[in-house]
């Protein structure tokens, strides 16, 4: 996965979906979805993010591409 979160078209009826903190997606799936799967940049002085940061980047980026819709 070399797309950025931030360079990523999202659209409605898009959905997302996480890896456990400790182990991340399998790679069945990530090979699987190779064209479609993202990734959050960091530098090499971050350990990591926690679940809770990570999905809350990628859903707040996908909201504000679209305009943050209303339902």
């Amino acid at each position: 996965m070399s797309k950025r979160y931030s360079d990523f078209q999202f659209r409605d009826g898009d959905f997302f979906v996480f890896g456990k903190e400790t182990a991340g997606l399998p790679k069945a799936l990530l090979d699987a979805n190779a064209e479609t799967g993202i990734r959050i940049p960091m530098t090499d002085k971050v350990r990591s993010l926690n679940l809770a940061n990570s999905a809350a980047i990628v859903i707040y980026e996908a909201l504000r591409q679209n305009d943050f819709p209303v339902s």
